[in-house]
């Protein structure tokens, strides 16, 4: 296979989003900023937080003090929301029921529809064959800071042992392998103060390359590692070539006139498409359909077209751009749900928080003296079950947020929510596939926590590189795949529980399985066919992106089919300016991966972590609570490269201001050749 280091920063761009698919009390409400980030994220030193003044209102008659404490109303809080937004919220509130004898100061109820409620669509659950499934498997990135610091805190979870290394992911486009997008910081340290720069200890390729891009700062040292395939090129295949590179340097100007935490850029950049961003940025057609066009559909999981500007400018930023290694990342060793929201549900439960699953809620009412009732759906048929409470955090996806609001007058009433109708979700569908182990196991593989599977051997030697291979749509010519895209994983390299060595010691011949996971995004043209049309989608996807046979479905010992029917957040352009800021209303807060979004610059897990402690931290200002452990740690800050950028793009954007997205020089230039008056 022929390769060759990218010249060009774009591949930064692109090749890092590949994995796919703040504020802080002062005193008295604690502060907890946990020094081991550095070591699970290798993200160096936490910086000081960022802080807003502590106002505990008067006492209310929820938490008053005042004559014998036995006769104290405590604080009833509903969180609405079973996955890392509602648990996140839930942990920060729940401290304040940590070490006062027993006594709870707050009564915590989350409620989930989903019967186990532990990480809602994200957790996953038990088939009735006891095998783990989940509704699409989700990475840790490395700048994901405060989820790696709300995982340290919860016992019984160490991140080490519950995810694995930082892995390399693979991109393909419908005209077959693209490039490999490498581990930044698999040897050089933590990225921090103390990083190891390499020696050149010899005159390999691998070693000067290596070299050379640990003295360089972050973006510019992804180029110099990334390896581009080249092969296709002799097959009648795509050939991108230098040229085609360069013309990514066209979205660097946008890049760095982007403010990411800066409502006026959200305003200017969210109104406008993707496609416009990628127009006036002068990239290549061939750039366009090997790059950009399948990193839009597996990360923000959209076209051009559909996507907004700032989305894919923030989406880009986020898990590539801010700091050296931002896009690497961690994969859970088994299930979400076991190992993580198992022994946090444990926690939270210790300290008296109750966690409903199969509870579905179907509005929520606001009395005059301002308390909440949430109406409950029947599960069994009875009458509607409620809950009064005194406040309540809603941990749901956009579309669901919409729904909810329509049926609840106390919420669609609000000023923050009169644009949740125009709320869009995308439609995902996990197919997780038990094969029949191959008779010959192939080993010594790159990438994952086991370098062993028992897949086909032409399927194992395509995905040798890495047990990750991210597709964008188009693929195979497969109709259903005109605008979807999808990631291939072989959990036998990722999952402990299929490891070819757990196999050898713990289970029979007869028990074993080869296990690979399909996830489509943006699934709507087949999410209503059966199990079985939607498996032979899955099975001709993965042989069209590996040029491989199609798996016999007689070698099938078991599919699992898992619908998400408009539930994944949609960044179309408007998106952002219909999401509100963590505060709704009196009482009424919300987080998740799509509120706030013109806030902390931070996208999927970590989005709904970070705004899971915004809400707790509005919520404990308003009902005085003390001991609420809200910290939010900051994002990377810009790299001094980045600040010059900034500082020449705001010049030019005074001086020739942009009517709509700012162009590259080159098409700045045609522009003005050309005699067109909106540059």
């Amino acid at each position: 296979m022929a390769k060759q280091p990218l010249h060009g920063l774009l591949i930064l761009l692109f090749l890092s989003a590949s994995h796919f698919i703040a504020h802080a009390f002062t005193n008295p409400i604690s502060t907890r900023v946990n020094s081991s980030v550095n070591r699970v994220g290798n993200v160096g030193p936490p910086r000081p937080l960022k802080r807003v003044p502590t106002i505990l209102k008067e006492q209310t008659d929820a938490t008053s003090t005042e004559g014998d404490s036995t006769n104290k109303k405590k604080l009833r809080v509903v969180v609405i929301g079973g996955g890392w937004a509602g648990y996140s919220a839930c942990e920060s509130i729940s401290t304040n029921n940590i070490n006062n004898n027993g006594e709870n100061d707050v009564e915590i109820i989350l409620l989930d529809a989903s019967k186990q409620a532990k990480g809602g669509l994200a957790g996953g659950f038990r088939s009735s064959n006891d095998r783990p499934v989940e509704a699409g498997i989700h990475g840790f990135w490395r700048e994901h800071r405060n989820t790696f610091d709300i995982m340290e805190g919860i016992e019984g979870v160490t991140v080490d042992d519950a995810l694995g290394e930082f892995t390399p992911s693979v991109l393909y486009s419908k005209s077959g392998k693209v490039a490999v997008a490498p581990v930044l910081l698999e040897d050089e340290g933590d990225g921090g103060a103390n990083e190891r720069i390499p020696t050149l200890s010899d005159l390999s390729e691998n070693s000067i390359r290596r070299f050379l891009a640990a003295n360089l700062p972050p973006p510019l040292d992804l180029p110099i590692l990334a390896e581009l395939d080249n092969s296709k090129a002799n097959d009648g295949g795509s050939k991108v070539n230098a040229v085609d590179l360069l013309s990514g340097l066209g979205l660097l100007g946008a890049w760095a006139d982007f403010e990411q935490e800066g409502l006026e850029s959200w305003e200017a950049y969210d109104t406008q498409p993707a496609s416009l961003l990628f127009e006036k940025a002068g990239i290549s057609d061939a750039l366009y359909d090997e790059f950009v066009s399948p990193l839009l559909h597996v990360l923000p999981m959209c076209p051009a077209y559909d996507c907004s500007a700032a989305a894919a400018l923030s989406c880009f930023h986020v898990f590539a751009l801010q700091s050296r290694g931002a896009f690497d990342v961690r994969w859970c060793r088994g299930s979400i749900a076991e190992k993580i929201f198992d022994p946090w549900q444990q926690q939270l439960e210790k300290r008296g928080v109750v966690v409903k699953g199969g509870s579905k809620v179907s509005s929520i009412e606001k009395s005059e003296n301002g308390k909440y009732t949430i109406q409950l759906d029947s599960m069994n048929g009875d009458e509607n079950d409620s809950i009064d409470c005194d406040a309540v955090v809603l941990a749901v996806g956009a579309t669901a947020a919409g729904y909810l609001a329509k049926a609840s007058p106390a919420i669609s009433s609000l000023a923050a929510t009169k644009n949740f109708d125009k709320l869009r979700g995308v439609t995902c569908v996990a197919v997780r596939l038990f094969l029949k182990p191959n008779q010959t196991t192939t080993s010594n593989l790159y990438g994952g926590s086991h370098d062993k599977t028992q897949l086909p051997q032409d399927m194992a030697k395509a995905m040798s590189d890495s047990p990750i291979a991210v597709c964008g749509a188009g693929m195979g010519g497969i109709e259903e795949l005109k605008e979807t895209g999808f990631c291939i994983y072989d959990l036998q390299r990722m999952h402990s529980e299929f490891s070819v060595d757990y196999y050898n010691s713990n289970v029979e011949d007869s028990d074993q399985v080869a296990v690979l996971e399909i996830d489509f995004y943006r699934a709507n043209s087949f999410v209503d066919l059966d199990d079985d049309q939607i498996t032979d989608i899955a099975l001709r996807a993965v042989s069209a992106s590996f040029q491989t046979a199609k798996v016999d479905s007689a070698d099938i010992v078991d599919a699992i089919v898992l619908r998400a029917r408009n539930a994944v957040s949609h960044f179309a352009p408007n998106s952002a300016l219909y999401s509100p800021d963590v505060k709704l209303g009196e009482g009424l807060y919300i987080c998740g991966d799509w509120v706030d979004r013109t806030g902390h610059a931070s996208w999927s897990t970590e989005k709904s972590v970070v705004t899971a402690r915004q809400a707790a931290s509005a919520l404990s200002q308003d009902f005085g609570l003390k001991y609420s452990q809200c910290d939010v740690i900051p994002a990377a800050k810009d790299t001094p490269q980045l600040s010059s950028l900034r500082q020449s793009t705001s010049l030019l954007r005074k001086v020739l201001p942009p009517k709509t997205l700012p162009p590259s020089p080159w098409v700045l230039a045609k522009q003005i050749l050309s005699g067109e008056k909106d540059p």
